[in-house]
């Protein structure tokens, strides 16, 4: 019976990330989140469930230990994921710690000496501003600025916790379909957030012309690829110098919608955890 269980958690999670094809236009971001969250997430909670129920009877059907072997592989394979991950991000934390720390207008920030135009929040919960010496030769003190009220934007909306914990779901199912599709989606629009938040402490114009210098100058391989890059996606760099064009400060309404959607979310992934009760040993 376990195994029936969770052959419907990943045909579900199959469904879902292939509905995602039939979408009507664009996505939300809590849209967006759904279709890339839930299915991981159903899974780790089915796995849960098999595991903690172990061998007996349910519905009238045997539970075989096969299934309980499976639900704890994958619970591993979990783990394994976000270790590898926290492992990565303190290898990474722990390079940008050895460069120096610089005052910039009254701001801490890491100090790369490359040439490369790179700015980006590294780490966790409370990254660290890290910016290169190129930039601060590529551009103006004026877009200098631009530039670090968009990464200031990440850490506000803790962007790099956030997706901490969505990488580790991007590898546990990198198999599923439009994983990829759906991870650089919530890249791209976080992006455009940080653009939004920062560009009401700064001239939207400047920001957007710091977005272009930077993205004509970047062809030097990335030193860091586990921050939140200010220049990645370029092929949508486009859209993001649109958005900044038309700026206008309006209130950010969408973030009590993306809480209740994030609520949502987890309501739905933990069904399979109210089956528990219904085993017998």
């Amino acid at each position: 019976m376990h195994s029936i269980l969770f052959a419907i958690a990943v045909l579900i999670a199959f469904g879902l990330r292939w509905a995602i094809r039939c979408w009507p236009g664009g996505l939300s971001w809590s849209i967006a989140l759904a279709f890339f969250a839930l299915p991981p997430l159903l899974l780790i909670s089915t796995s849960m469930a098999i595991a903690w129920m172990g061998c007996g009877w349910m519905f009238g059907l045997p539970a075989s230990m096969g299934s309980h072997f499976l639900a704890w592989l994958f619970l591993f394979w979990t783990a394994v994921c976000v270790a590898h991950l926290a492992w990565q991000t303190w290898q990474t934390l722990a390079a940008v710690k050895i460069h120096p720390l610089a005052d910039w207008q009254g701001q801490k920030i890491r100090l790369l000496d490359t040439p490369f135009p790179y700015s980006a929040q590294v780490g966790l919960w409370s990254p660290e501003l890290v910016v290169s010496q190129g930039l601060l030769k590529l551009l103006s003190p004026e877009q200098v600025n631009a530039v670090l009220a968009h990464e200031n934007a990440h850490r506000f909306y803790r962007d790099t916790w956030t997706f901490f914990w969505l990488g580790c779901l991007r590898r546990l199912t990198f198999w599923l379909p439009e994983t990829e599709s759906l991870w650089q989606e919530l890249l791209w629009q976080r992006e455009c957030r940080a653009d939004r938040h920062g560009a009401k402490n700064c001239d939207p114009l400047v920001l957007a012309e710091a977005l272009a210098l930077v993205a004509q100058n970047s062809m030097l391989a990335n030193p860091i690829p586990l921050a939140v890059p200010f220049s990645g996606q370029q092929d949508r760099l486009l859209a993001r110098i649109d958005q900044l064009l038309g700026f206008s400060i309006t209130p950010d309404s969408h973030r009590l919608a993306s809480w209740v959607g994030s609520f949502l979310l987890l309501a739905i992934a933990i069904l399979p955890l109210i089956l528990i009760p219904l085993h017998i040993k």
